[in-house]
């Protein structure tokens, strides 16, 4: 068996190779750390929920409470909570903002309505 010139690459092919596989590796790379981005921003929402939930549980059951933080998941939220009066003079409509604490990104907001007798 005898070997052509022209058998295998050349360092020009070699090298769009390399290039078109580095392309691939770094957008490959961009996507994953996008998907973890939104993964984490997700989970933080999902939490923010169940804090927002909670504090409106709280309020419907009439158990005393301030405006002190929430910790849900090891991650600390400041629920801000807005009453708002209604048609219906015995009820009144309370909206719980759920932000991460120290900042004022509201990552959800809860509506719900509670007795208007209801002191807490």
């Amino acid at each position: 068996m005898t070997r052509q010139d022209d058998a295998g690459f050349t360092l020009i092919e070699a090298l769009v190779a390399m290039a078109v596989l580095a392309l691939g590796a770094v957008s490959l790379l961009s996507a994953t750390q996008g998907h973890s981005k939104r993964i984490a921003d997700l989970s933080d929402r999902v939490a923010a929920r169940w804090a927002a939930e909670y504090r409106l549980s709280e309020i419907r059951a009439g158990v005393a409470i301030g405006a002190e933080p929430l910790e849900v998941y090891g991650i600390e939220f400041d629920l801000d909570v807005t009453r708002r009066p209604t048609s219906d003079p015995d009820v009144q409509a309370v909206s719980v903002g759920s932000a991460l604490s120290g900042t004022d990104r509201v990552l959800y907001i809860l509506d719900g309505y509670v007795p208007s007798g209801d002191p807490s």
